[in-house]
């Protein structure tokens, strides 16, 4: 479980590092100020950094619950946003992210259904 945690972990600090790079041309994309992705960008951050103290914990379930959820819910948000937007290289990029989270909540999902029994 602390693999899937620091490896999530690393996505969201490079998602997060590359969004902060870019939060200028996404803001104007989705018509927000640059502010708004800069936020979500250092928001990310803070969450990689969770995950990393996250997955040194000596028990995981509970954490690894609370991440699968986050995930869920992170999956939900992005791919809404990406079909209400008109269809760009923000919205399919919008929607690539939606997957890739996507992948790593079915792994969390997993790796918890393996450790119940």
């Amino acid at each position: 479980m602390g693999t899937c945690l620091r490896a999530d972990a690393a996505y969201c600090a490079v998602a997060a590092l590359i969004l902060g790079l870019f939060a200028g041309p996404v803001g104007g994309a989705l018509g927000v100020s640059a502010a708004v992705p800069l936020v979500v960008a250092m928001l990310t951050f803070g969450w990689a950094v969770l995950l990393f103290a996250l997955a040194s914990r000596r028990r995981l379930r509970g954490p690894m619950r609370s991440v699968l959820t986050a995930n869920v819910v992170a999956v939900v948000g992005l791919a809404g946003l990406a079909v209400s937007r008109p269809l760009d290289a923000l919205s399919l990029l919008l929607f690539a992210v939606a997957v890739e989270v996507a992948v790593f909540a079915v792994w969390q999902a997993a790796l918890l259904r393996e450790t119940s029994g």
